[in-house]
């Protein structure tokens, strides 16, 4: 069926059936964001009725649990249908290790992963949202994989920061941004070994064209170190805002 259509945008056969890279339009682009907000406003109103109600609770997280595992499982079943063992259908971009992690803390509620997903699954799911690189519109199933996996990425956290009172500490902030520094220098030296080019992070400067976004930040190496910089004020200034908020989500 077309409409499970799943060709990788970064691969010559995707141009070669299409000519050229799908664009979204204005309702494509921004309705997924104005849901997303519209749903985490409800949430917020209503956290005190989760928050007391304990099968409630477990049914929506096992709910939009199971929804997250479809949605992540098939993102790789239909890539691997196409393209088999090849590199691209590994689980190593940030948001995938993110979602990965959201749906462990889904149905297990463990506070270990919570923190890393907080940070990292907020701000990769935002940026994916506000910058989306799908390469499909709203006519084929991969744009509703991608915006709605994205979306319960970035609610999963802010979920468990409302209802359940999961608020950082500095310590466990500081640890979240040593992982994701770790998973950073990895998975340069493997892209580096591999020609991949997972988390963005390209040592191949020919690559750029596939990347429009990280050219208009000054391309390599200066792409990185602003990512850097852009990390670490995320989650330090993420940090002071749920530390200021925290007794009126009480």
């Amino acid at each position: 069926m077309e409409f499970f259509t799943y060709l990788s945008p970064y691969r010559d056969e995707y141009i070669a059936r299409y000519g050229s890279w799908m664009q979204l339009n204005f309702f494509e682009k921004y309705l997924p964001l104005i849901i997303l907000f519209t749903l985490i406003g409800l949430l917020f109103k209503y956290r005190e009725v989760f928050r007391r109600n304990e099968v409630l609770d477990k049914r929506i997280r096992y709910g939009v649990g199971t929804l997250f595992v479809i949605l992540y499982s098939s993102h790789y079943i239909l890539r691997f249908a196409i393209y088999g063992l090849d590199p691209i259908i590994l689980p190593f971009q940030l948001c995938s290790i993110s979602m990965f992690t959201a749906i462990i803390l889904i149905f297990t509620k463990n506070r270990v992963v919570y923190s890393f997903t907080l940070y990292t699954g907020v701000i990769g799911g935002l940026i994916s949202l506000f910058v989306p690189v799908i390469g499909y519109g709203a006519e084929f199933y991969r744009y509703y994989q991608y915006t709605v996996a994205h979306g319960i990425l970035i609610i999963t956290p802010i979920y468990f920061l409302l209802v359940h009172r999961y608020y950082p500490s500095k310590k466990e902030s500081v640890k979240a941004f040593l992982i994701l520094q770790s998973i950073a220098v990895f998975m340069m030296f493997y892209n580096y070994y591999n020609d991949t080019d997972f988390m963005f992070l390209l040592f191949d400067k020919s690559k750029i064209t596939k990347f429009p976004m990280i050219k208009y930040f000054g391309g390599i190496p200066y792409y990185i170190i602003l990512v850097e910089f852009a990390a670490m004020g995320f989650i330090a200034g993420f940090y002071q805002v749920i530390n200021k908020l925290k007794n009126k989500f009480e």
